[in-house]
């Protein structure tokens, strides 16, 4: 045993911890100061006889890492991210991610303690009691870890299921999953640590974590459950008796993952990625927490340039050994395809035909807005109106809620919350790329903030020149105009209109609502109500002149591919209106819509559209597109 020193009393350790947590909540790595301190904190820490036992253990591992197991019984110092310490004279060597040393917090527990055979997948329920749309988003991280087979993901608890009555019900039932992911939130009430569960009757319900492990313990004591992961905003913050995460350590399961501080979405859902990748690979023959913990915060300071939120995980431990799982006697196998996939019913005929010439996608945006990271953009907005009691109702559309936030707070304020959320993400969904690759040159149009469009085409076709045009946000008027030239990966900004653009030899993407460009250039997007009143104009308006008659003339001359619109939505039927003016649409043009909004009718007969004349309209789900799209390229057709 020995003192840290002078420098580093409980009142130091406390404006450390809450540098660290500035850091990570701005997303920016440690300032040299801050580096400075944490250096001469693994200084003080790791000194004299226990640099000596360190030693002595490495030569006994082989050169292996060693466990440091920080046994730590005072709140002030479980709630201090000792992770971010970093050895002297290094820049990146902090003990999260170091490849000798894996720090844990140990747990004291009666409960005996052994790694679980795993011949197969490894089972993970997750719960996600308020957030269903991050269900899909932490099921799309683990896509790779999924198809190979390595983790099998359970039927998620979310909406009525995540009640405490049927939680507890769930306890009961088969299959027992191997590892518990919640994702919500944590607290401490009453000097007790409380997770929140679904509401009943309008209330809030808070569950004791005592009790929740308790629960767990009588159900899956003796079963496979070897690792929780807490992915709540208070999950590892140290209440009066315990965390959540130590509590559940000593009673539920051998290892809990939890977080320190409050992190982004895409910042969990990378640790997630990269620490399944690495607990549950077919090519190890153990799980080792504490090690694939260590690579996920690697993962995310290599990602993130080196942000301190890769801190913010810690690991409570039950035991010596951070070995959950034992995969010496595994076999993994993808699982088998969906049976309802190979059943699907043909491709219409008149979507083949569509298909089987020239057209122009007018591609919705629709995804962007079921996107977990929309929905994230509308809770901020309200949460900060609603914070400075202006609160908006929440069934309002984006657009209202938008410019309420805007004219009370600020455009600026709103550039930045949008780029808080939508600068992160990192989403491509599959249809996206199956209607990319059945484009061919001529005239495209995207209403997506984020250039999904555009990096689909320029991957898929990789030897069409590509030109990128956007509405400029500024007074004067001017597009912004941007080319990837065939067979190159540089995204240039032109700066004056190009004599070479020819609609019949290169393919044109226009950007309506703007957002980001391609090489992740931001601009503002549309997206409140004054956004899409004043600055949506006809395409003389939108366009350099010289481009202006191209353009209508590649519109005018091609059937259309409309998907991911809605009739119902005043943006989409004004911008249509200014695309098209009272034109009807080319005959043979075609809209493909969501089912859950029940509006063929309104399309076939032309309510809305430009020139009141009616397209031929499909209703499709995602999946049933997706399988079309797959069978027609499969039979020939391009």
């Amino acid at each position: 045993m020995h003192l840290l020193g002078p420098g580093f009393d409980v009142d130091a350790l406390h404006a450390l911890a809450r540098r660290l947590k500035t850091a990570a909540e701005r997303g920016l790595p440690l300032e040299p100061e801050l580096a400075r301190q944490v250096q001469a904190l693994h200084r003080a820490l790791l000194q004299g006889e226990l640099q000596a036992v360190l030693a002595r253990l490495r030569e006994a591992s082989g050169g292996g890492p060693v466990l440091l197991r920080l046994m730590l019984q005072d709140t002030d110092l479980q709630g201090f991210p000792w992770e971010a310490l970093c050895e002297p004279g290094r820049d990146f060597e902090f003990l999260g991610n170091s490849a000798s040393l894996l720090p844990v917090r140990g747990v004291r527990s009666p409960e005996p303690w052994q790694p679980r055979e795993v011949r197969g997948a490894v089972r993970l329920l997750a719960l996600a009691p308020l957030h269903p749309q991050s269900l899909s988003r932490l099921q799309g991280t683990l896509h790779e870890s999924l198809a190979s087979g390595e983790v099998e993901w359970l039927e998620p608890l979310t909406g009525p299921r995540s009640r405490e009555a049927a939680l507890f019900e769930r306890l009961r039932r088969q299959p027992e999953p191997h590892i518990l992911h919640f994702i919500g939130h944590g607290g401490v009430h009453e000097g007790r640590p409380v997770l929140r569960l679904a509401d009943e009757e309008d209330e809030e319900r808070w569950v004791p974590v005592e009790l929740l492990a308790q629960q767990l313990h009588g159900a899956w004591g003796q079963g496979p459950l070897r690792l929780i992961v807490l992915e709540a905003c208070e999950g590892a913050s140290p209440g009066a008796l315990a965390s959540a995460a130590e509590l559940l350590a000593r009673t539920a399961a051998d290892a809990v993952v939890a977080y320190l501080w409050p992190v982004r979405m895409d910042v969990a859902l990378r640790c997630s990625r990269a620490f399944y990748r690495a607990l549950t690979s077919a090519a190890r023959e153990e799980g080792d927490v504490a090690l694939s913990l260590n690579e996920a915060r690697r993962s995310v300071l290599a990602e993130l340039e080196g942000s301190a939120e890769a801190f913010s995980p810690v690991l409570y431990l039950r035991g010596r050994d951070p070995v959950l799982f034992d995969f010496k006697t595994r076999k993994v196998s993808p699982p088998p395809l969906v049976a309802a996939r190979t059943e699907a019913s043909p491709p219409p005929p008149a979507l083949g035909r569509l298909l089987e010439q020239p057209f122009t996608l007018l591609l919705g945006n629709r995804w962007e807005e079921e996107a977990p990271d929309f929905r994230g953009l509308r809770e901020r907005l309200q949460g900060e109106l609603t914070q400075k009691e202006l609160p908006v109702p929440r069934e309002s559309p984006l657009s209202t809620l938008a410019q309420h936030f805007a004219l009370r707070i600020g455009q600026e304020e709103l550039d930045y919350e949008f780029q808080e959320v939508f600068g992160q993400a990192d989403f491509m969904p599959p249809l996206v790329r199956l209607l990319a690759r059945r484009l061919g040159t001529g005239v495209h149009i995207t209403l997506l903030r984020l250039p999904l469009l555009e990096q689909a085409i320029a991957e898929l076709h990789p030897r069409l020149t590509l030109y990128v045009l956007q509405p400029s946000s500024n007074a004067d008027g001017h597009a912004v105009m941007m080319r990837r030239e065939a067979g190159g990966v540089r995204w240039e900004r032109l700066r004056k209109v190009p004599s070479e653009l020819d609609t019949e030899r290169d393919v044109v993407v226009l950007r309506l609502c703007s957002g980001y460009l391609p090489a992740h250039l931001f601009s503002h997007p549309l997206i409140t109500e004054d956004d899409y009143l004043l600055g949506v104009r006809g395409l003389s308006s939108l366009l350099p002149f010289e481009l202006v008659e191209p353009i209508q003339s590649a519109l005018s001359l091609r059937p259309l591919l409309l998907t991911g619109m809605s009739m119902l939505d005043w943006s989409h039927r004004m911008l249509l209106y200014q695309l098209f003016g009272r034109r009807t649409l080319m005959r043979g043009s075609m809209a493909v819509l969501d089912p859950r909004s029940h509006e063929q009718e309104l399309w076939e007969e032309g309510r809305g559209l430009p020139g009141r004349t009616g397209v031929r309209a499909l209703e499709s789900t995602d999946v049933e597109l997706e399988d079309w799209l797959e069978a027609l390229a499969a039979g020939g057709h391009g």
